[in-house]
């Protein structure tokens, strides 16, 4: 790789400047297309058809996007003073004959070019993105700032500017402006051959007037000055005036992994995979090196931004896939070599989509994630695209060959029919292809195929932003119609569908927000926001002689999150951060490593570091989310007011607590590892830290038993009367009787959310019933969700999403269990004969765990299919009532 040489914008301008003088006076450089072809010129088009420019607060540095596929761009990425380098995008014009065949660049030395660039930011006016929408039931998105009467008032819309020839003085994007407020959104210039150059803004997040503070993904009274639209360009050539094919820009938020070049799946990837689904392409024979082998090199080269791909795919790994036995494997397609390229083939995840595949690969978040994960979403994890996956297939079974591709990472030494199609798919293949939730750089429109033309360019329709008003929730039936949004493209119509502004999506989506699966892994877009990263001061210690090759081993095996410096207990404190701190997080960089042999030859690592000091902790994104559930369990004794920890090993102890509890019965804890728990004599809640202070959480709730928490921090809780009532507790101690006394509701016990209808089920138990209950305002949406039911007690809901509900009954069985619509599921249980169940709890495996207050036992039930094994797990404690894992 070429020594990396600081491009500055000021010297730039200089020698762009010195060209266009030459060029205006007939001195010029030779020109890629000769001068003999320019007359066999029928068409003439803009590459790449779509082109990506990212924002950065310097400037003066900068530096272009890739060329070639699989090229990484050349930094440095930051300037002296440690502020980002921009990244800009560069556009060509090439000349096609009649026949469609490349002619070659054309420059300004061989024809009058002039250039018309039309971008807006219209994220405020649109959507939030909550999800795809080509995905299977999507959840309606609201409208963003819908108190705002003059909607044009939120959209920054710099109109069209030109430029024209070599050296064109530059012209900044803006007038647009948002409630008031004057939003620029880069500038544009040429370069010395007439090349148009899209300078991008400085990444700024934009509060208007009386905004609130950002919360989540999309803020209203917010924007920032990333930007999209068309660029246009007319070519005057001999007297002929052509009208260039058009291409679009995006400018996008900044790339902190510019040295991992592409995703596993890349934006080039979705948007060919869709038009192959679409039966607009074919699939070409499958090639190992183009097809096959980029694939299993980007897993690998995710080891730098991913501890959980350095682990699975990285240095010293059995999967390190870049060593040169493993690639000869790979490329070996012998029938000897079937079985093991089969059984590779087997660990990736089908892009049908049609079961659940969580452990296969590639380990990244998919469209529909869901925190903490469930058994009943496929779309939860990410897969190849279909094209992708068929490609795969064919190499599985050896029907592929190999045609070395060319090793340039530069341009020129291409042959010029290669040219347009290399910097079409190097722009694009830097982008990543998923997961659309709702994206980093590009979204899920990149899957709608309708709306990209056979040579993958945006089918742009409007020459101003879309004002066009769908009504106060965007629908999946008004996204994807042919009459809707998609069909009305225009400047700000890409970025609209992305978070607002860029730096909470930025900030928020990270890796392993589930210890019970892993604390790195999967992982959203580590290429582009890396998760794991080696830092300067680790490689300094690699690359030191002096030190011993152990403490170099443990220094190059050390990974540190990359967000450390702006990470804390709560994503809002991230999202805070990276307002005014985005340009001081690291950027990972291609350095050497050491000759002896013991680590790889070129390591890429976390340069640039703005923070003084390294964070006294390292919150892992794991904090910031619900967790599965894990050991040890708790449980509430009511016969001596204990508190009881059992293990996963099934061992128990009593809890300690500073005060006693007043026969402890309902269990519940929030994300912080603090206990609730209803204490049914005195009719209050507790809240138990961790280290077992006790304090009043609520009072004056009757008999309270049935306890349960979301992910929100609202606790909702059950009065067990003979008039029963249902109350919501908010994180502020607000009590709120959600269903009073009168309604009917007999003697309720168990409480929980049900996830396929997101209302509240609360078990009668006089009643033999499961009420459905709207959590938002007590109304009742059925008294008979579930019914029959000998003595309902305690429920909890299962990674299938099914509910399971405890019987007191002597006779019948020791639970139910039920679907997310009521239906009864079959349950046919063997093994130890149990009656008289209270409280009822699922583990990450979704193993029940019941609390059997008779016999003063947890019983476990281990399902297959239908079929649960019931086995005695642990002594419980006296009269146990109900349980709740607090790992």
């Amino acid at each position: 790789m070429p020594a990396m040489t600081l491009l500055s914008r000021r010297e730039f301008l200089e020698a762009a400047a010195v060209a266009g003088a030459a060029a205006a006076v007939g001195v010029g450089s030779a020109s890629p297309a000769a001068a003999s072809d320019l007359s066999r010129v029928a068409r003439v088009a803009i590459h790449p058809a779509v082109g990506f420019a990212r924002v950065g607060n310097s400037q003066e540095a900068f530096y272009f996007g890739p060329e070639v596929p699989g090229m990484a761009p050349r930094g440095p990425f930051k300037d002296p003073k440690g502020a980002m380098a921009k990244q800009a995008a560069r556009f060509r014009i090439y000349g096609y004959d009649n026949q469609g065949r490349v002619l070659g660049e054309i420059t300004a030395a061989d024809a009058e070019i002039t250039w018309s660039v039309n971008v807006a930011n219209a994220k405020p006016i649109w959507y939030d993105p909550a999800e795809a929408f080509d995905v299977p039931n999507p959840p309606d998105c609201r409208r963003r700032n819908p108190k705002v009467i003059d909607r044009r008032t939120l959209v920054a819309h710099a109109a069209p500017r030109t430029v024209k020839g070599a050296g064109a003085e530059p012209r900044p994007l803006d007038g647009g402006t948002f409630l008031g407020l004057s939003v620029g959104l880069g500038e544009i210039l040429t370069d010395k051959q007439g090349r148009l150059i899209v300078m991008p803004a400085d990444g700024r997040a934009i509060q208007g007037p009386d905004a609130p503070p950002l919360t989540g993904l999309s803020s209203d009274g917010w924007t920032d000055d990333t930007c999209d639209g068309p660029v246009n360009a007319t070519v005057r050539i001999k007297g002929r005036t052509l009208k260039a094919t058009p291409a679009y820009v995006v400018s996008t938020s900044p790339d902190w992994g510019p040295s991992v070049p592409e995703g596993i799946v890349t934006l080039y990837d979705a948007i060919e995979g869709a038009l192959y689904k679409a039966r607009r392409r074919k699939k070409p024979p499958t090639v190992f090196s183009r097809d096959i082998y980029p694939i299993f090199r980007r897993m690998t080269d995710t080891q730098w931004v991913n501890e959980g791909f350095f682990n699975t795919n990285g240095w010293g790994s059995p999967a390190d896939w870049t060593t040169p036995a493993l690639r000869r494997k790979l490329a070996d397609g012998s029938k000897a070599n079937l079985s093991w390229r089969r059984k590779v083939f087997a660990s990736f995840r089908d892009p049908d989509f049609a079961t659940i595949e969580p452990d296969l690969v590639p380990a990244l978040y998919g469209d529909k994630i869901t925190i903490p994960p469930n058994l009943v979403q496929p779309r939860q994890w990410l897969a190849v695209t279909a094209l992708q996956y068929a490609h795969l297939r064919a190499w599985s079974e050896g029907n592929f060959t190999d045609i070395p591709e060319s090793a340039t990472d530069v341009l020129s030494e291409l042959p010029t029919a290669e040219q347009p199609a290399a910097l079409d798919r190097a722009s694009l293949g830097a982008c990543l292809g998923g997961a659309f939730h709702p994206g980093i750089e590009f979204t899920w429109l990149a899957r709608i195929a309708w709306m990209w033309t056979d040579d993958m360019r945006i089918k742009a329709t409007l020459s101003g932003p879309n004002y066009a008003d769908y009504g106060p929730l965007m629908t999946q039936e008004i996204a994807l119609s042919r009459s809707g949004p998609l069909s009305k493209i225009g400047p700000g119509s890409i970025g609209q569908w992305m978070g607002l502004p860029w730096h909470s999506d930025s900030s928020s989506c990270r890796s392993g927000y589930s210890l019970a699966t892993s604390p790195v892994s999967p992982t959203f877009w580590p290429a582009r926001i890396p998760n794991q990263v080696l830092a300067e001061e680790d490689y300094d210690v690699v690359m030191d002689p002096e030190r011993s090759l152990a403490e170099r081993r443990a220094a190059f095996d050390r990974r540190r999150g990359w967000e450390r410096f702006i990470a804390g207990p709560t994503g809002q404190q991230a999202i805070n951060a990276m307002i005014t701190d985005w340009y001081k997080l690291g950027v990972v960089t291609q350095m050497p490593g050491p000759k002896d042999g013991f680590f790889p030859a070129t390591m890429k690592v976390e340069m640039g570091v703005g923070f003084a000091s390294e964070p006294a902790f390292d919150y892992g994104a794991y904090f910031t989310m619900p967790q599965l559930p894990q050991f040890p369990i708790m449980i509430g004794c009511s016969d001596d007011n204990s508190i009881r920890l059992i293990t996963a090993n099934g061992d128990e102890s009593e809890f300690w607590v500073d005060k006693p509890l007043a026969r402890p019965e309902g269990m519940a804890r929030d994300s912080a590892g603090n206990l609730y728990v209803a204490c049914m004599n005195d009719g209050t809640i507790a809240k138990v830290s961790p280290r077992g202070h006790v304090t009043t959480y609520a009072t004056d709730l009757g008999t309270v038993v049935g306890l349960y928490m979301t992910q929100g921090n609202i606790l909702f809780a059950t009065d067990f009367s003979d008039d029963g009532r249902v109350f919501a507790i908010t994180a502020e101690n607000t009590v709120k009787t959600l269903v009073p006394a009168g309604s009917g509701l007999r003697k309720p016990v168990g409480v929980v959310i049900n996830p396929v209808t997101n209302t509240l089920l609360v078990s009668s138990a006089t009643d033999g019933t499961v009420w459905s209950i709207n959590p938002a305002d007590g109304s009742i949406v059925s008294k008979a969700w579930a019914t029959g039911l000998p003595g309902p007690r305690l429920m909890c809901v299962d990674l299938m999403q099914h509910v399971w509900v405890a019987s007191a009954s002597p006779s019948g069985p020791p639970v139910y269990r039920f679907d997310g619509t009521g239906r009864p599921l079959p349950l046919q249980l063997v093994g130890t004969d149990v009656r008289g169940i209270m409280g009822v709890a699922n583990d990450s495996r979704n193993r029940l765990y019941l609390t059997h207050s008779l016999r003063n036992l947890v019983v476990r039930i281990t399902m297959s299919g239908n079929v649960g094994t019931v086995e005695p797990f642990a002594y419980a404690g006296a009269n146990p009532g109900g349980l709740v894992f607090n790992g």
